[in-house]
């Protein structure tokens, strides 16, 4: 695992936003879509190497997981977004820790991450906050977000690192989008999880190209299932058809 600066900015307390992909591709959709809107340019980059290589057409490579860093034109916000997840829970933590070291250099006061929150709902949907502390859970509340109450589990990095953030006295708060479907792009959980961020890091962005992105995967998704109960009806009343028996 390798850590590259390809620029030295110089920052005065920022806040850092993480993400990777996860379910409903919500947290990695969210950043980058944050990082185009705030015309974010890179600095860092971290080098994940694989215990295995790809090839095509016989040549050899080597697969590199990337994990880049961007930052604001005026330094107050530092975007780390990653190309995929560790596998192994250790190579998470290593990842996790790696992250925190740029965090430190670069002076990050408090980090904000992003997860989906599966749940069968109806209308438009919620968000949810966790934090590290109480002063974070007022916050929360201030800005009208409701608390995750309960027990849960935040899997992969995108709760892993608040927690070993934590450890390291760096504070966090983590936005849980509800999602109908786990493979499937939630743009309108996108939406509503950045418009709950974009308020906690005082920044405001066009939400329009998310917006109509949302509506032609809804019209998809809403086709689709169309098909999939006109099918089953087919199949219905078939199987009541007529028995014939010799």
């Amino acid at each position: 695992m390798e850590l590259r600066f390809l620029k030295s900015p110089r920052f005065e307390s920022p806040s850092m936003v993480a993400a990777w992909p996860g379910m409903g591709y919500l947290a990695k959709t969210s950043a980058d879509y944050l990082r185009r809107q705030l015309r974010a340019e890179p600095f860092a980059e971290i080098l994940q190497y694989q215990n295995a290589i790809v090839y095509k057409d016989g040549i050899i490579d080597n697969p590199i997981i990337r994990h880049r860093f961007y930052s604001t034109p005026g330094g107050e916000i530092i975007l780390c977004v990653g190309d995929a997840q560790p596998s192994i829970p250790e190579e998470a933590y290593r990842l996790a820790s790696r992250v925190l070291d740029v965090a430190e250099r670069c002076h990050v006061k408090r980090i904000y991450t992003m997860a989906a929150y599966p749940d069968e709902y109806y209308g438009d949907p919620k968000v949810f906050g966790i934090a590290t502390n109480e002063e974070l859970m007022a916050l929360l509340k201030e800005h009208h977000i409701e608390i995750g109450e309960g027990e849960g589990v935040v899997n992969g990095l995108n709760g892993l690192l608040l927690g070993v953030a934590k450890t390291r006295g760096i504070e966090g708060v983590c936005l849980l989008g509800q999602i109908r479907y786990v493979n499937v792009p939630q743009l309108r959980s996108s939406k509503a999880v950045l418009e709950a961020l974009t308020g906690l890091l005082g920044v405001r962005i066009d939400m329009s190209t998310l917006e109509k992105r949302a509506v032609r995967i809804e019209e998809r998704i809403r086709r689709r299932l169309e098909r999939y109960q006109e099918r089953m009806m087919r199949e219905q009343k078939e199987a009541k058809g007529p028995r014939y028996i010799s």
